[in-house]
């Protein structure tokens, strides 16, 4: 038998032979009715070549993110809730299920030593990462953080708004311990949760890091950022909007001098994407957000409890999202290859276009005044709010809600 060369041993047909055949199959139909854009109205399709790739391609791979242990990326464990109490049992118990890394979310009640204290007991905190969610603490707080004497060798990312605590932040930083990082930003609080599409998520984080630089210099901003982005369930455009996210840190980083392979990116799945009715199909919206952020090539994810649209997630709901990830790292094995999409025609083309569109959206935040500014104007919010209202109007099918729904379901337990 002799061996197929595959160039040579089977016929090359053009696009446009093969655009010939489509249109006969679809009878009649226009060819365009098999176009589908995204919410930024880039075209994703429906076939993608070697001419569609960009000129030149590099891999983006991963940070160095801390204290992995051989893991590709960090399973964080989201703690939340008003009762210090609870929120450091269920951290505790997905520490030991396998979580590898802390996020403290903003609704945790914390404002002195004795509250982190109690959060953190039991935790071996020279093992874990720290990350608080970006803009969660205030100047005092982290000076309390800052006292505790267990977290003097810790990783701990504290997330401080680069502008707003200025002050602050520069006499900080001369004593702030090694393996602190003190800046975060989340343009996925702030832009995709308020309705923001993909490429107005990006171009927010890179205006956000563009005026850090340029209030605290590239040097410092490097070694002290990390970023928050929304996955979703949308897969493929969350492998693409996590790669082109990388690709404009590297760059915005390289206009100021400096090298931003090192700034962590995290990843949390979406909470305006969460369902009430039938909200056991959240399930397969956080489970295909997270592997989306995984090939995406994030440092840090943290997969939301599937019951996060009705209330307080109870410990199954946790364990639920920490396996989804376990499922992925090690019985899938999706880590073990840098930037998996480098080379796919449809990822690296996509990887382009939100970039592209990105990086413009980003240079008219800038000739605004930056994202501050924009932030604070009326501009911002009409902007915000009318992607939202376009993506309402659509009214695209949800799973469970108008497409297949389900009769007789039992609402999910929550914690009351």
């Amino acid at each position: 038998m002799s061996d197929l060369i595959s160039k040579t041993d089977f016929p090359l047909n053009t696009f446009e032979e093969w655009r010939d055949s489509v249109e006969k199959g679809l009878r009649g139909k226009p060819f365009d009715t098999l176009l589908r854009k995204t919410e930024d109205a880039i075209v994703r399709g429906p076939l993608l070549r070697a001419e569609d790739l960009p000129p030149s391609l590099a891999a983006l791979g991963r940070a160095n993110a801390p204290l992995l242990e051989g893991r590709a990326w960090h399973i964080a464990a989201p703690v939340r809730g008003k009762n210090l109490g609870h929120a450091n049992q269920q951290l505790l118990e997905d520490l030991n299920g396998g979580a590898s890394a802390v996020r403290i979310e903003a609704s945790l009640s914390l404002s002195n030593q004795s509250d982190f204290k109690r959060v953190l007991e039991g935790v071996y905190t020279d093992l874990v990462p720290i990350q608080f969610v970006p803009s969660a603490l205030t100047t005092e707080m982290v000076q309390h953080l800052t006292e505790l004497e267990r977290l003097s060798s810790a990783v701990v990312w504290t997330g401080l708004d680069p502008v707003k605590t200025t002050k602050t932040l520069l006499s900080a930083i001369s004593s702030v311990k090694p393996k602190w990082r003190l800046l975060g930003v989340s343009p996925a609080q702030i832009i995709h949760e308020a309705g923001g599409t993909n490429v107005q998520e990006i171009a927010g984080m890179a205006a956000a890091l563009a005026e850090s630089m340029r209030i605290h210099g590239v040097s410092v901003t490097t070694q002290h950022m990390v970023i928050d982005l929304a996955a979703d369930c949308d897969t493929h455009l969350t492998i693409a909007k996590f790669r082109a996210a990388r690709r404009i840190i590297l760059r915005i980083a390289a206009a100021f001098g400096g090298d931003g392979s090192e700034i962590p990116l995290c990843a949390v799945t979406s909470q305006r994407m969460m369902q009430t009715e039938d909200a056991w199909t959240n399930l397969l919206r956080v489970m295909s957000a997270g592997f989306g952020a995984v090939l995406g090539g994030a440092d840090m994810i943290t997969t939301r409890p599937f019951t996060d649209g009705l209330g307080q997630a109870t410990p199954f709901a946790h364990r639920i999202a920490r396996n989804m990830q376990l499922m992925m790292m090690e019985e899938s094995h999706l880590g073990q290859v840098s930037d998996v999409a480098f080379g796919s025609y449809w990822h690296e083309t996509m990887t382009e276009q939100l970039a592209q569109a990105a990086w413009k959206e980003f240079q008219a935040i800038e000739a605004l005044g930056g994202m501050s500014t924009y932030q604070d104007s009326d501009q911002f919010k009409d902007d915000i709010g009318k992607s939202g209202q376009d993506r309402r109007t659509r009214n695209d099918p949800i799973l469970g809600v108008t497409l297949h729904p389900a009769k007789d379901i039992k609402t999910p337990e929550v914690r009351l």
